[in-house]
């Protein structure tokens, strides 16, 4: 895969869960709760701008919680 391709596919999978959140009529707030943290950390994380250990298990909970299968962007 070319970088090209894995930043498009990185991309693709941020917009998914976005995509996935606005469907079922998740807020963002109610989000940022759920996590611990505020919303403006909940926008770094579902824009691609926060990683580590600790973001992975924030995104992992926020799946978990929304019910959401696709593909992680975060993988460590």
């Amino acid at each position: 895969m070319s970088v090209q391709e894995a930043v498009i596919t990185l991309r693709r999978a941020r917009r998914n869960f976005k995509d996935h959140i606005d469907d079922y009529g998740y807020e963002r707030e109610e989000l940022a709760k759920v996590i611990g943290t505020s919303p403006q950390y909940l926008s770094s994380l579902l824009n691609g701008n926060a990683n580590g250990k600790t973001a992975r298990e924030k995104l992992r909970k926020l799946f978990k919680y929304t019910g959401y299968s696709g593909d992680n962007w975060l993988q460590p």
